[in-house]
Parts: structure tokens; sequence; C-alpha cells
């Protein structure tokens, strides 16, 4: 199993040190006022729980890659082990303690709700955009600004200005042209163009799920209740108001269904068996899969030249999307993915650094990319 090796290949405290940087995160976005102090009390309170099950459980997960150093890592691993269980034991575990009863996470959880940010606010506390531009891009995206001033009823043109907006990294404008779209389309809006609206608001508000992008997210499963990237990010949503058991119900659906290639999968297999402990469930998550039957038959009927061609052409249309048009980091993750499975290494590890350098300011984009980047072997 290539993700199970990989796991295996990992340093002894990695998840530990993940869920630390998610704590100084936390410690960002309260300081920069995204976050409300009830809010970053009970997502500190959930990242300390896994916290501790990950430095339990690294006491008892040498290194088996290096057993020169293993000795030392494992020595260190656990020492850090214990002063973390320690510390955050002594704010959220306590015996004078006790656990909070279901109805008052799920009151918690509610006021949680209610005090999401609305996206103007969001928006006004995210860090300025600073994405290099091209001069002759910029030039012709204002002279489709000005076409547009005079033809307001182009729903093509608004669509092209959305993706072109996104490119410049300017997702703000990128959202009202989308939301254009959706007012100049009205009924017949698709649950994929509500999605790519839901997304705009997200990445103009630096990943965060404002109410407005939650509304956007929620009308794309009323048109699609399969949406899959709706659903994982419905699932971040519900993470965020201090409700995983939600979010395992979600993700754990989006697992077993997969494909194995999803540009979300990696997080999800990352984070599975402590939302599923938090739910209190016991759970396994499913082998990696690899190509149904259906799949495997089609591809038999090809000859090699078909299949190589189908992949090619399959890759290339994402690649040259992505360059000209830009998208969400989900995508830009599916083609690192996808250049892993065809062993095209480089070019996958060439995407990802091109990723990185765009969702620089985006931490939660930049964890899906090292998701898609860890399950096309090129991460760490």
């Amino acid at each position: 199993m290539l993700l199970q090796a990989q796991r295996a290949a990992v340093p002894v405290m990695r998840d530990v040190d993940v869920y630390a940087e998610q704590l100084r995160g936390l410690e960002r976005d309260l300081a920069k006022g995204v976050l409300r102090d009830e809010e970053f009390a009970a997502m500190r309170a959930e990242i300390g729980r896994r916290m501790i099950s990950a430095a339990r459980a690294s006491g008892h997960q040498p290194n088996p890659s290096a057993q020169d150093r293993g000795l030392w890592a494992f020595a260190g691993g656990s020492i850090l082990a214990c002063l973390l269980g320690a510390g955050l034991y002594s704010q959220i575990g306590a015996p004078s303690v006790p656990d909070s009863p279901i109805a008052e996470r799920y009151a918690q959880s509610e006021t949680l709700k209610a005090n999401r940010l609305a996206q103007e606010t969001a928006e006004a506390r995210t860090p300025a955009n600073d994405t290099a531009t091209d001069p002759d891009y910029v030039q012709l995206v204002t002279e489709l600004r000005a076409a547009l001033e005079a033809r307001p009823g182009d729903i093509q043109g608004h669509e092209l200005l959305a993706k072109a907006e996104s490119r410049l990294g300017n997702f703000t404008s990128a959202h009202q042209a989308q939301a254009r779209v959706l007012e100049l389309k009205g009924a017949e809006a698709t649950a994929d163009e509500w999605y790519a609206y839901a997304e705009l608001l997200i990445m103009a508000a630096d990943t965060y799920i404002s109410r407005e992008a939650e509304t956007a997210l929620r009308e794309a499963l009323r048109r699609d209740p399969n949406h899959k990237l709706a659903l994982f990010r419905m699932g971040m949503y519900f993470d965020a108001i201090g409700r995983p058991d939600r979010t395992f119900g979600i993700w754990r659906k989006l697992l077993e269904a997969g494909p194995e290639t999803a540009p979300y999968i990696p997080l999800i297999r990352r984070t599975i068996t402590d939302l599923a402990q938090i739910a209190g469930v016991n759970y396994d998550p499913p082998a990696v899969k690899g190509p149904s039957a259906e799949d495997m038959q089609s591809a038999a009927e090809m000859s090699a030249e078909d299949r190589s061609a189908m992949i090619a052409s399959m890759v290339t249309g994402l690649a040259d999307r992505l360059a000209t048009e830009g998208g969400p980091a989900p995508d830009w993750a599916q083609l690192i993915v996808a250049y892993g499975v065809l062993g095209e290494t480089t070019s996958a590890r060439e995407i990802f650094d091109e990723a990185v350098q765009v969702f620089a300011s985006r931490p939660g984009d930049l964890e899906i990319l090292q998701g898609a980047a860890q399950s096309a072997g090129i991460w760490p």
C-alpha cells in the first residue's frame, strides 16, 4: 500500500507537529480578529484532544526507515509527547474538569454557527493580495471589465471575468462576477456554478467559510446532494463550528466512495481516524482502492496508444486550464495526483511548487496541496 508505506516513513512526531501548527494558526487567526474568543477556545480544545491522541500514539511508533537515528527520534518523541500531553491535559483533560455533555457541545456549536463572520467582515481581515501579475493580462482583464459594463447581461462574459479575476488573485471581484452569473441564470444555475461561487468566497476570505459561503455550498448541495467538492467543504465547515462528528459522517462517505485520486482524499485519510474517535465510532479506513472493474474493462479494450493518449489528453487539458484560467486548490491537487499516477514526479513537483506560490497565504489550501503531494510521492 503506497500510502501506508509513506506513513511508515514519516518521522515520529509528524502528526503532533501538524496539530501544533494548527494551534499556532488558530492563535494567528485570533490575533487578526478572524476568530472570536469562544470559537478559538472550542477549536483549540478539539485540536488539543487530537494532539494528545497523536502524541500518545507516536510513543509506540519509532521511525523504521532510519535505525541509526530511530532511538533518538523515539526518545525525543516520547519526551515531547509527555510534555505535550501533560500541558494539554492540564487545560482540557484535568480530573477536576468534567467532559462537556453532548447537549452543551451542541449548544456551543450553535453559538459558533451564529457567530460566523459575514463575508464582507471576513474579507476585511484577510491579508492583501500580493500575487505577481502579467501586465498584458491585467490589461486584457481591464478591457473585459469595461466591455461588460456595456453588456451587463452577457453570461459568458461574466463567467470569463470570474475566472480571469481569480487568476489575478482578485477573489472578491471574481466572486462578484460569479454572483452575476448566478443572478442571470436564476433557477437554471447548476450545482457546479454554485460551488464555484462558494469556492471563490472562501478564497477571498483566506479559506474562512463565511455565512454566505455556507449558503452557497448548501445551494450547490440542494441541486446535487452528491457534489463531492461541496460535501468536502461542508465537512470543513462543520469541523470549524465544533461538529467534527458531522464532518466524520460526510468525509467517511467521500473516502469510501473514492476515487483515490480525488484531491481531498489524502487530507481525509490523515484525519478520519481522529474524527472517528471524537465521534465515538470504531472505524477502520478502507484500504487504498485501485481501479474499478469497469475502469479496468474499459482500459483493457483500448490499445496501449489509445490509453496513453486518453490519459495525456486529460492531464494536458487540466494543466492548460490551470495555466490559462487558474483554479481552486483542489484542481491543482488533482493535477499533482495525476502526474504522480503517471510516474511523472518531476512534473508533479513543478506543479506543486507553483501551486504553493499561488496559495502561499492560504493555510487550508496548502494542506490540500501537501496531501496531494504526499499521494503523488513527492512529499515530504
